[in-house]
């Protein structure tokens, strides 16, 4: 049995139904347990990031003062060596002094130099040592060569300028940059300056300077971060930037920017800034020296909490993962428990076919579907033989009534009546003539029309008998009409119910080209298409005005009552919805002053089991 539109769309909102409900409860059950540990195993990732980079960072901090601490240590020890032995200062000076070095200056400076030559093979970082006691004859002690010598390199000469220049600074810093000998490439070095003071004197008598390879500390500093992207910063107590991992021009710019925020927060705790653009965890740590440094790290949030990240993603994907099962879980529940349903619709839309769902049922329900399916179908086979007389009681009333209506479009004639006009009209004129054969195609007519109207006919019967009929018509109105016929000889084997035709045809005539000034067309056309057959009357006859076309077709769509002059139109449309359903009825499309166009079409199915009927 055919579903209306709207029994469609109740099916197709119980389904959704089904479907939610079935979704929601595979959801609670897959997405609870993930819900649960997910976001507790994300909160404790995060929580043992943020102690982990916590406890790296005061190491690091740490592990930098110490490195540079044991820096200090050097040219402290080598300045209490010089305070503490007025000889050894006396020896340089006079060995600084002298014009031409004496024995005695030579091999004291030897036994100098030993004492430095063991710090210099000791430490990995010391490149060289400077000292430099007052002097007028621009002399510099070199204790990695063992000897005092005439400044004789530009490098040389800026030691002893940068000391000249000093001022009052006892202890500074300073960062250089020379080429390297062997090696494409710059030395980078820390050099770390102390004044020379002999025991009570209060102005300085030189001074001491220990260049460390800066290239070689960097690795060693790169080796206490934890995350690749971290980067550290040494502060002199003046603010300014002593050394940094970071290659960027404007670091020193930016970081001196947010200094103070720095400044404001507790030191060797970890705190969230912003700092070049990127969120970043800092922290920083101040030596206890009197001209110690300040060092700073910045680790980027993103570094620290990849983990984090990638366990969030992780837990995304696990969560998507289970609403797409509980979506493919909720599709097979539904369509298994919709399939019982609408075999459970079925039934009731169509009891003949409970035969049919029994056949495929278990002999025991397995669920609550089953188990209402068995009983339903248990219940239309005892009923059916009751079922059965009322679809029979009226199959018989529809016959009566389209009995009634074919009555109605065809007056009786009588055979015998039109016999004796045919031979008299034949007798007065001795020949055949235009009366007799318009008498002969009328009892045609008539003999076609009286027959069972429930009787289906060959297509190609129906247009003959039309042809007949328009022999008749064509007679009537001479000169006023033509007609085209376009058929599809494919389809004239199918069949038809009698006398559909003719009323569609017959008002074309009456209500379109009869009034029309000058000859008129009509056109008679059956297509067979892929699952019906299409019929259709045009003609160019005065047309149907909008406002009557509109009630016409409002009044066909319902089977509703038609005024009398279009009661052709009327009967043959409650035919063709009575024998094919509703959406076979007339429809119709007009043009005021231009043309009318009458279709209709009947499905293949229908047609052959008509044939089979015939």
């Amino acid at each position: 049995m055919k579903q209306t539109k709207k029994g469609v769309r109740k099916r197709l909102s119980v389904r959704y139904k089904f479907f939610t409900k079935s979704l929601l409860t595979n959801c609670l059950l897959l997405l609870i347990p993930i819900m649960m540990v997910g976001p507790y195993s994300i909160f404790q990732s995060s929580k043992a990031n943020t102690t982990s980079i916590e406890k790296s960072t005061y190491q690091t901090l740490h592990q930098l003062e110490k490195t540079m601490d044991l820096l200090y240590s050097n040219i402290d020890n080598a300045n209490i060596f010089f305070s503490s032995n007025p000889r050894v200062t006396i020896q340089m000076k006079k060995a600084f002094n002298e014009k031409a070095l004496s024995l005695d200056s030579l091999k004291n400076i030897e036994n100098l130099s030993l004492y430095f030559q063991n710090l210099i093979f000791t430490d990995p970082y010391i490149e060289n040592i400077y000292v430099y006691f007052d002097n007028g004859n621009n002399r510099i002690y070199l204790p990695q060569k063992g000897a005092i010598q005439t400044i004789s390199s530009p490098e040389e000469q800026l030691f002893v300028d940068t000391y000249q220049a000093s001022g009052n600074r006892d202890f500074w810093m300073e960062i250089s940059h020379k080429k390297a000998i062997r090696s494409k490439g710059t030395i980078d070095s820390l050099i770390i300056y102390q004044r020379l003071y002999t025991r009570f004197a209060k102005k300085p008598v030189g001074m001491i300077a220990f260049e460390y390879n800066l290239n070689r500390m960097e690795q060693y500093f790169q080796t206490l971060l934890q995350y690749t992207s971290q980067t550290v910063y040494f502060m002199d107590p003046e603010g300014n930037i002593l050394y940094t991992n970071q290659k960027s021009p404007d670091s020193a710019k930016e970081l001196k920017s947010v200094y103070h925020k720095l400044a404001a927060r507790e030191e060797q705790h970890l705190f969230d800034m912003e700092f070049e653009g990127v969120s970043q965890k800092a922290a920083y740590l101040s030596s206890k020296r009197t001209n110690g440094l300040t060092y700073i790290t910045f680790t980027p949030s993103s570094e620290i909490y990849k983990t984090t990240r990638n366990l969030s993603g992780t837990y995304m994907l696990l969560m998507f993962s289970g609403i797409f099962l509980s979506f493919m879980l909720a599709f097979y529940k539904t369509n298994k428990e919709y399939r019982y349903l609408n075999s459970i619709i079925d039934i009731f839309s169509d009891p003949s076919a409970s035969q049919q769902h029994f056949e495929k049922m278990p002999a025991k329900a397995g669920n609550p579907f089953e188990y209402i399916m068995l009983n339903i179908i248990r219940l239309f086979l005892e009923q059916k033989y009751l079922k059965v007389q009322a679809s029979e009681r009226d199959y018989k009333l529809q016959i009566l009534k389209m009995q009634a209506l074919q009555h109605q479009i065809n007056p009786h004639f009588l055979h015998n009546t039109l016999n004796t006009i045919y031979w008299e009209s034949i007798r007065l004129t001795s020949s055949e003539n235009s009366c007799s054969t318009m008498v002969s195609s009328l009892s045609s007519v008539m003999r076609y029309s009286l027959s069972d109207p429930q009787e289906n006919v060959m297509i190609r019967e129906e247009l003959n008998y039309l042809k007949t009929y328009l022999t008749i018509m064509k007679t009537r109105y001479q000169d006023q009409f033509e007609i085209i016929s376009r058929i599809d000889e494919t389809s004239n084997l199918y069949p038809i119910k009698k006398m559909i035709l003719q009323p569609i045809v017959e008002n074309a005539i009456y209500h379109g080209i009869k009034e029309k000034k000058g000859k008129g067309m009509i056109y008679v056309g059956v297509k067979r298409l892929k699952r019906s057959i299409l019929f259709y009357i045009l003609d160019n006859g005065i047309g149907i005005p909008s406002d009557q076309l509109k009630d016409l077709q409002e009044k066909l769509s319902k089977n509703s009552g038609i005024s009398s002059s279009h009661i052709g139109l009327t009967n043959t449309n409650l035919r063709l919805t009575l024998a094919y359903g509703n959406q076979c009825g007339l429809r119709l499309k007009s043009i005021n002053g231009r043309y009318t166009l009458v279709y209709f079409r009947i499905p293949l199915i229908q047609t052959s089991i008509g044939q089979n009927n015939s």
